[in-house]
């Protein structure tokens, strides 16, 4: 149980609702979402969007994240990357970060943790995410697409990630960017009781009938 302080300093981050769906997700947890994956290799990758311009982060960018904190991203990126088991890309507009694409080493999901696990050359699509007022503009794929080259020029060769069936516009533009639909994943707790299933069959409504 975690303790009344962590709790208080939650809210003041994340607001009420969000501490409020924290805690119900301690006794019940329902997810349903894709695993996708994609060769990393492929032609060099734009540095820019309009006047939006990507690069890979620097020790300073992570003063520079408060903006993103209430949509649970700022410390979290500070404490994955600084193990350096993780890259992060921003996505600068000026001096504002604006999108952020975490990859990483470490596939951190329990329940994906229990489907598969990375193999050699493999990298995990951590994380990305575009505020509000900068998405529709293909900030949030061209910056995955710069991740990608850059990650290939270290040598890996494959990226892994998951979508959840509700995030259409993600599986959308994960269709569209070239990816490829590996497993569909369906799990649900209640209390002690859980049920994990894993099959690769994809419901045309979640890839295949997207447009």
């Amino acid at each position: 149980m975690a303790r009344p302080d962590n709790w208080w300093r939650y809210v003041r981050q994340r607001g009420v609702a969000r501490t409020a769906r924290a805690a119900v997700d301690r006794l019940v947890r329902s997810y349903r979402c894709i695993v996708t994956h994609n060769p990393l290799a492929g032609p060099p990758a734009a540095d820019h969007v309009g006047d939006v311009v990507f690069r890979l982060a620097t020790p300073s960018d992570f003063d520079r994240l408060g903006e993103l904190e209430p949509y649970g991203r700022g410390s979290r990126h500070r404490t994955y990357v600084e193990n350096d088991r993780d890259w992060l890309f921003v996505a600068c507009h000026g001096d504002r970060i604006v999108a952020t694409r975490r990859v990483s080493l470490v596939l951190r999901d329990e329940v994906i943790a229990r489907v598969l696990r990375l193999e050699p050359g493999q990298v995990w699509g951590a994380d990305v995410f575009c505020l509000p007022e900068y998405r529709s503009r293909g900030i949030a794929r061209q910056l995955q697409r710069f991740g990608d080259r850059f990650m290939a020029s270290l040598g890996y060769t494959e990226r892994l990630g998951t979508i959840l069936v509700s995030n259409t516009p993600s599986l959308r533009m994960s269709r569209g960017g070239g990816r490829l639909p590996l497993y569909y994943v369906t799990y649900l707790r209640v209390l002690f009781w859980e049920r994990l299933r894993v099959s690769r069959k994809i419901p045309p409504r979640y890839w295949d009938a997207l447009k």
